[in-house]
């Protein structure tokens, strides 16, 4: 048995002796000598892990939505940063209406975790026209992987991402869509020409013709005329010309066609 002392508390309680058993008295020395242990925190509050843009030009703006996929690490609620430099019209999480914060032109949501978060913007930017040629800045999200789709007007235009890289196109109803890769966190210049259709070439087709040469030969005094009626049916291609060829030894005096 160990005997310890206690000394004067709060309340004027009298000192007095508590007897602990010798393992009990390890046990809370033991218990005294060791540090509190530190809860291991995630580095960062939360991650945007996936960007998905899925815009088209009408008139002189760009319209359209964006997709975020992420996880809120921290237990509690936070104030995330989302996008920036983008106008937006509506925010939904999981389909309900979602209210954001400007600062600054960045525009951040309050969510709580720890939890994993969808949310829809629906954002618009401005659209800069010169002669032949439109552009715009497109700010991409910070998150792990930015992708792209846009559509624009005309089906023989000409679409350029940078930095981005362009992985498909495609042009039907009068408009081009291309699929992009963006650079997370970086702005992206967007920029379009239209190109005239190409002409399509004519592949010329062998002529092929039936012909029948009547000749009358009239036999006179001092000389001898031929007349020769020709008719030709073209079956296939388009003859620019007939060449008929004058027997040796006789001058042409006259010809006449008809078709």
């Amino acid at each position: 048995m160990m005997t310890a002392a206690t000394a004067m508390g709060q309340g004027g309680v009298p000192p007095g002796n508590v007897s602990l058993t010798l393992e009990e008295y390890n046990r809370l020395i033991e218990a005294a000598s060791k540090a509190p242990k530190r809860l291991d925190l995630p580095p960062l509050d939360y991650t945007i892990q996936s960007a998905g843009l899925k815009l088209r030009v009408e008139g002189e703006t760009v319209t359209g939505t964006v997709q975020l996929e992420g996880e809120v690490l921290q237990k509690g609620l936070l104030k995330a940063p989302l996008v920036t430099g983008m106008t937006i019209l509506d925010a939904k999480q999981n389909g309900s209406p979602l209210p954001l914060v400007q600062e600054g032109g960045t525009h951040s949501a309050v969510l709580a975790g720890p939890a994993d978060f969808s949310i829809s913007l629906q954002a618009g930017l401005p659209l800069a026209m010169e002669a032949g040629r439109a552009s715009f800045l497109l700010p991409a999200p910070a998150a792990g992987t930015v992708r792209m789709e846009l559509t624009v007007p005309g089906e023989y235009t000409w679409v350029n991402v940078s930095p981005g890289l362009i992985t498909e196109r495609g042009s039907n109803g009068g408009k081009t869509t291309v699929q992009a890769t963006l650079v997370p966190g970086k702005p992206a210049t967007v920029s379009w020409a239209s190109r005239m259709a190409p002409v399509p070439v004519a592949v010329p087709k062998e002529v092929r013709l039936l012909s029948d040469v009547k000749t009358l030969v009239s036999v006179g005094e001092a000389d001898i005329t031929l007349s020769s009626l020709a008719e030709i049916t073209v079956v296939q291609g388009d003859p620019l010309q007939f060449d008929l060829q004058v027997p040796a030894g006789y001058e042409l005096t006259g010809r006449r066609a008809q078709r």
